[in-house]
């Protein structure tokens, strides 16, 4: 019986938003970037930034691969999308600026 590959993508993109939602959720109530090796107990705002912005985005993509809103829904969750996007950029724009910091010696 041959599958719907449509059904397939949906379900494959499902799961991968699901991951990524959790390490939203890990990195805005946890705060700490497990792929790196940093000691420190005082975490940056960036993190939690960047936490809130995965769960922005990948929240309303599942809602949307589940519900398929239309009309004003639809618009709101790309609203949101949208909001979590400006904030990755904000992060990378905080990143870039606190490692040049770094660099420098400040």
């Amino acid at each position: 019986m041959p599958s719907n590959p449509i059904a397939i993508v949906q379900l494959a993109s499902l799961i991968l938003a699901a991951l990524a939602l959790i390490m939203g959720a890990y990195l805005l109530i946890i705060g700490k970037r497990p792929w790196r090796e940093d000691k420190d107990e005082r975490v940056a705002p960036r993190v939690r930034l960047l936490g809130l912005s995965y769960i922005l985005v990948f929240g309303s993509a599942m809602i949307q691969i589940v519900l398929e809103p239309r009309g004003l829904e639809g618009e709101l969750l790309g609203g949101l999308m949208v909001l979590g996007g400006m904030i990755v950029i904000v992060v990378v724009f905080l990143e870039s600026r606190a490692s040049r910091r770094s660099a420098l010696g400040r």
